[in-house]
């Protein structure tokens, strides 16, 4: 049985969840256009959503956790810190969110940011040579999806630029590269995973911003079929099952370039995220850090350029 609330417009949202021991799924489906206009701001235990008009939400009872409906916005409220990723699908449309209890050790290292000495540029070192021999490099978000903003900083733009800047350090070494987006777009998530799974490259790696002030590294997993109606109803091929070990050696990789670059804690995550499991290619997504806590001048892109360089050398070897 579901329980309907006031709305002022024939347009309808339906929601539904699902949860397992460590993490939840919230879905929101809703008519194509209405669902790519939603605009989705995060924190560690709040989601909003902005709707493009009025709406009519349908959904369960008994949930675990609060929501807020006015006239044109949703507000999520959890009922504890997790990790929050969310991403579109089609057919049928539906804005999903994966919701991840994070490590204790994770919640007591977000106390601290990364202190302004610690962004000022390191003693240059030589990367390390690069022996894999294609890539493709996915900028999240992009067009009317800003992702993460503060300020006038947007993850959108600084994804790009870092996938830009690291693809051109790539093509000077002599490596292929393909860049999912080249400009400020909107890419669907099914045409990102089909562009990559077309170019067949030795590693994808997805760059997004975290809501917090750590680094969060995603390795794909993949797990046993559920008999779970909702999590059945939306979930995606995996042909990521032959390269699991191969994405989790990637990640690792990754992972101890930036504690030796940053002397920084950096949060290790395996999620059946669909833009890593969908791939047929050794697969990692890389957040940085909030730009409420770090300033992404020059400097600081160049760093995090250099350590995804020394992370994928270090795992070609």
């Amino acid at each position: 049985m579901a329980v309907s609330f006031p709305a002022h417009t024939m347009t309808g949202v339906l929601l539904k969840f699902s949860q397992q021991e460590g993490s939840m799924r919230i879905v929101l489906e809703a008519e194509e256009s209405f669902i790519q206009k939603m605009k989705v701001t995060a924190s560690a235990s709040n989601i909003k959503i902005d709707f493009p008009e009025p709406f009519h939400l349908t959904s369960p009872k008994d949930l675990p956790f609060e929501l807020i409906s006015a006239d044109r916005s949703l507000v999520i409220n959890l009922k504890e810190k997790a990790d929050i990723k969310f991403f579109r699908l089609s057919s049928p449309s539906r804005l999903v969110l994966d919701i991840r209890k994070p490590d204790t050790q994770a919640l007591d290292s977000q106390k601290k940011a990364i202190p302004p000495e610690k962004q000022a540029l390191s003693p240059e070192k030589q990367p390390a040579p690069v022996l894999l021999k294609s890539f493709v490099i996915d900028a999240g978000h992009g067009g009317y999806d800003f992702g993460i903003a503060f300020g006038n900083v947007s993850e959108k733009d600084i994804t790009l630029s870092l996938a830009k800047d690291l693809g051109a350090l790539l093509v000077k070494k002599g490596r292929k590269v393909f860049l999912v987006r080249r400009v400020d777009q909107h890419i669907t998530f099914a045409d990102r995973i089909s562009l990559v799974n077309q170019k067949n490259p030795d590693a994808f790696i997805s760059l997004h911003f975290s809501v917090s002030r750590n680094f969060v590294v995603y390795a794909p997993k993949v797990e046993e079929q559920t008999s779970n109606e909702t999590l059945d109803s939306y979930s995606v091929a995996v042909k990521q099952k032959k390269y699991v070990a191969k994405s989790k050696a990637l990640s690792e990789n990754i992972i101890k370039a930036i504690k030796e670059e940053f002397k920084e804690d950096v949060f290790h995550r395996d999620m059946p995220l669909p833009v890593l499991n969908s791939v047929g290619a050794p697969s990692v997504l890389i957040e940085f850090p909030s730009p409420q806590f770090v300033t992404y001048d020059q400097q600081m892109k160049t760093r995090i350029i250099n350590v995804i360089l020394n992370g994928i050398a270090a795992y070609g070897q």
